[in-house]
């Protein structure tokens, strides 16, 4: 498994340590899911990651910023 959107190289069993370490599976119950399942999980832990990454404060000063700006542009002209 190589090339994860957004992980990079991946390494044999990172998929099952990932796994592991999230829903406490065994290795037997991820070998037991089909491919289409792991993809859609993979997708929506990516998605829930993206969101999780943009409620930070961080995240909302830059959003903030950003408007202030545009604002500031739009009423200059």
């Amino acid at each position: 498994m190589n090339d994860v959107p957004g992980v990079g190289e991946c390494g044999e069993y990172d998929l099952y340590v990932l796994f592991a370490m999230r829903f406490k599976w065994t290795p037997e119950q991820v070998n037991a899911l089909t491919p289409d399942f792991i993809d859609e999980l993979l997708a929506y832990q990516s998605a829930e990651a993206r969101r999780s990454c943009a409620r930070t404060p961080s995240a909302r000063v830059s959003r903030r910023k950003a408007r202030e700006d545009k604002e500031l542009d739009e009423a200059q002209g």
